[in-house]
C-alpha cells in the first residue's frame, strides 16, 4: 500500500513538473556549474564620442549573453552636452538623454512597471529595466519585456510626466539587471552584473545564463 502511495505521488509530482516547469531558482550574481558564466577582465564601459554640432555625446557596444557568436545584447549611450546648464525642455524625440538596451536573438529583460497619471482620472505606464539587488530571485521576476529596446533611464521631452527611470539616481552601486532567453521552447535566466559610478560612467562587469 505504502509502495503504491509513493508511486502515485511521484507521478503527480512528474506530471506538475512537466505541465508547470520545475525550474531551479536563479539569483542575481550567483553562478555554478549549471551556468555560462563570462566576467570582463576590463568591465565593459561605453566610449562616448562627442558631436559638437549637435551638442550631443553618445557611444555603444554589445554583449554575446551566451557565447555563441552572436550578440544579443547592444547597449547605447546618449547625453547632451547642455544638460544641468539648461532646463530640460530643450530636449525632443532626436535628442533626449538616455541609456539604452537593445535586445536580439530571444532576450528579455526583466522591467519594473511606473504608473502615471494622464489627466481625467486615467494612467499610463512606463517601462524600466528593473535594478535588482544581489541574491534577487530572477526566474520568479513578474514583468519581462521582449520588444525591441527598453530604457534603463531617460530624461524624455518635458510634457512626459514620468520619472527618469530605475538607474537614473544610482550612483556608486552595483546592482543586476534580469534576463532569460527561450531557448528549445524553454527559458534559460540569468543575470547581468552593472557597476554604475555616474550615469555617464557605467560598467558591465559579469554575467552568466543557465546553459
Amino acid at each position: 500500500m505504502n509502495r503504491n502511495f509513493s508511486y502515485i505521488i511521484i507521478l503527480l509530482f512528474l506530471y506538475s513538473c512537466s505541465k508547470e516547469g520545475c525550474e531551479k531558482p536563479v539569483y542575481a550574481g550567483v553562478y555554478n556549474s549549471d551556468f555560462i558564466y563570462h566576467e570582463f577582465e576590463n568591465p565593459l564601459g561605453i566610449r562616448l564620442k562627442t558631436d559638437t554640432i549637435l551638442r550631443l555625446c553618445s557611444g555603444s557596444d554589445s554583449i554575446d549573453i551566451n557565447l555563441d557568436g552572436n550578440f544579443d545584447l547592444f547597449i547605447k549611450q546618449r547625453f547632451s552636452l547642455d544638460y544641468g546648464s539648461i532646463d530640460t525642455n530643450i530636449f525632443n524625440f532626436d535628442n533626449f538623454p538616455y541609456c539604452r538596451l537593445y535586445l536580439k536573438n530571444t532576450l528579455e529583460v526583466a522591467i519594473k512597471l511606473e504608473y502615471y497619471p494622464t489627466g481625467h482620472g486615467n494612467y499610463s505606464k512606463a517601462h524600466w529595466a528593473d535594478t535588482l539587488k544581489f541574491n534577487s530571485r530572477i526566474d520568479r521576476a513578474e514583468e519581462w519585456w521582449n520588444q525591441t529596446f527598453i530604457n534603463m533611464w531617460a530624461v524624455p521631452p518635458s510634457y512626459f510626466p514620468f520619472s527618469c527611470g530605475c538607474w537614473y539616481n544610482i550612483s556608486s552601486q552595483e546592482k543586476y539587471i534580469g534576463i532569460r532567453m527561450k531557448i528549445h521552447s524553454r527559458y534559460k535566466y540569468g543575470w547581468i552584473k552593472v557597476n554604475q559610478m555616474m550615469r555617464d560612467s557605467i560598467k558591465f562587469v559579469s554575467y552568466a545564463i543557465e546553459k
